[in-house]
């Protein structure tokens, strides 16, 4: 072979290692999604009440939650893909039944706060209480308590705050704190235990239903409803916690509409379609 015919046989030979190794074009995410998304099914397609994009021609259960399947009606519409990413997500009404999603309207209301206290009576009015120093922010002189005696169980008795030590005990972590029996549940009795509890009711608050607080580790959130079917989440900071629910310091105004259920779906939810 000549030198000529050689050079001309490596340049060949490398131009087809070049063709065989150059990757082959794949079609764009858009036309994936396209495809997928599209049922031209003239009677409807079945899909799922919490995962939207499932679409199939029959019924069945979903591949990602195992709920079953749910008839639609209308044609399925063809959704493109979008890069910008949002936690907003859209559950009809035919969705939010199935996932037992609820409606409420925030209102401000009074919160009762209570805790739970023991202690003993000192004298024929005054009873010395234990309280954990993490629970001393909740603390004022003035707040009401009430509870029983053991040596006197059906009696209701009913008292005020009025001391709160400074030192906190170095074993227990505790503070005593006195509180002194209403007149009318004067007893003549200088020695016996007492379990009760301290109550405050603050008026005016922003307080929601437990259930309709998803807890995390660094945030606590509530879904609230934008448009009828639209739910976006919503970083709220929590106050105290009551039989009513939460206290809301900061992040839900009054009027607001948020949902109360299974809240954790929704952030599932949230999070996939997002990603």
């Amino acid at each position: 072979m000549s030198l000529q015919n050689f050079i001309k046989f490596i340049i060949f030979s490398n131009l087809l290692m070049f063709v065989g190794c150059t990757p082959k074009t794949t079609s764009s995410s858009t036309e994936v999604s396209d495809k997928a998304a599209l049922h031209e099914d003239p009677d409807g397609y079945y899909s799922c009440p919490m995962h939207p994009q499932v679409h199939d021609h029959k019924a069945g259960s979903c591949p990602i939650c195992g709920m079953p399947l749910v008839k639609v009606k209308q044609p399925a519409v063809k959704e493109k893909t979008t890069t910008v990413k949002t936690d907003s997500i859209e559950v009809t009404d035919q969705q939010q039944k199935y996932a037992n999603i609820s409606k409420i309207k925030i209102e401000k209301k009074d919160l009762t706060w209570t805790l739970p206290v023991s202690g003993r009576l000192m004298s024929s009015r005054e009873i010395a209480f234990q309280v954990y120093e993490s629970d001393l922010s909740q603390l004022k002189i003035g707040l009401e308590f009430k509870g029983t005696m053991s040596s006197v169980p059906s009696q209701i008795l009913l008292g005020k705050i009025i001391s709160i030590d400074q030192m906190v005990d170095p074993s227990s972590r505790t503070v005593r704190v006195l509180g002194q029996l209403a007149k009318g549940s004067f007893i003549n009795i200088i020695e016996s235990s007492f379990q009760g509890e301290i109550f405050n009711t603050i008026k005016n608050q922003i307080v929601v239903p437990e259930e309709a607080v998803l807890r995390g580790g660094t945030q606590d959130l509530v879904y609230v409803f934008t448009t009828e079917t639209a739910l976006s989440p919503r970083k709220v900071q929590l106050g105290l916690k009551s039989k009513e629910g939460y206290q809301i310091l900061s992040g839900l105004e009054a009027d607001e509409i948020i949902s109360t259920g299974p809240n954790f779906l929704l952030d599932s939810e949230s999070k996939i379609r997002s990603q």
